[in-house]
């Protein structure tokens, strides 16, 4: 088995039993952004996961843009639970948005309008963040990328219909974790989110085949990043998402 399935193995039974890999098998851990996403590219192969949704972070000074796959049954409806045997609670306060239609990978470079025009409806999400490793934050942002960014969940709310003249960038976000406020931007902190998904429309080319010539697809989510970084939530916390004219999103934790 080569390095890339090795890793893949680690990260999916990380995944399944909820216990925090330590270390990589036989020296199979990625070294590179390349590497990472064919970690995630194997994961998919080998779960046969239906994908529901995607996430994507712009690029820092330091790393370049990334993304990830939620699986669909990892894309949950508002009001939602999560157990609280997951050791991390790491929220974000997002909004995402679903396509109306289909991007081709082989079809671009996409611009910001390219992307605007093919969204049907924009709704609040919460991300619940997780990590397969044992340590928080993942020292090496190379390993985070290969476990699916830390996605654990996507926890989203009523849908509302997409108008490309709302300044969705320039929202105000409310944030609560157990009735207390978590302060977040006012403004997408992340630049232009269409921009975002123009950029993983085309970067999906480069991907396996599995990705590649699937592309993204009419009804795909996309959910663009944090407004107010990571906050933590604790055992039986109740997590409250809300933007202006947008609507909300609630995710509690519980024993199940």
């Amino acid at each position: 088995m080569g390095r890339i399935l090795q890793a893949a193995e680690a990260l999916i039974v990380a995944r399944s039993t909820n216990e925090a890999l330590i270390e990589y098998p036989n020296k199979s851990e990625p070294t590179s952004v390349d590497d990472a996403f064919a970690i995630q590219d194997a994961v998919l192969e080998k779960t046969e996961a239906k994908i529901g949704a995607w996430k994507v972070g712009p690029a820092t000074s330091s790393f370049p843009a990334t993304c990830a796959v939620i699986p669909s049954d990892n894309v949950i409806r508002s009001p939602a639970s999560l157990p609280n045997t997951l050791r991390l609670k790491a929220v974000e306060c997002e909004v995402a948005f679903r396509l109306s239609m289909d991007l081709p990978a082989d079809r671009g470079p996409y611009t910001s309008d390219d992307v605007k025009a093919s969204i049907a409806t924009a709704m609040v999400a919460i991300e619940a963040v997780e990590t397969r490793y044992n340590t928080w934050p993942v020292p090496d942002p190379i390993w985070a990328l290969a476990d699916s960014q830390s996605n654990e969940a996507l926890i989203i709310g009523e849908e509302t219909d997409f108008l490309d003249n709302v300044d969705i960038g320039g929202l105000r976000a409310n944030f609560t974790i157990d009735n207390e406020n978590i302060p977040a931007s006012k403004g997408f902190p992340g630049g232009d989110p269409f921009s975002l998904i123009a950029w993983l429309a085309e970067h999906l080319s480069s991907r396996a085949p599995v990705i590649s010539k699937r592309g993204l697809k009419k009804g795909d989510i996309v959910t663009t990043g944090s407004w107010n970084g990571v906050d933590f939530a604790r055992n039986n916390s109740t997590v409250t998402a809300e933007f202006e004219n947008l609507g909300v999103a609630h995710l509690t934790y519980v024993t199940k």
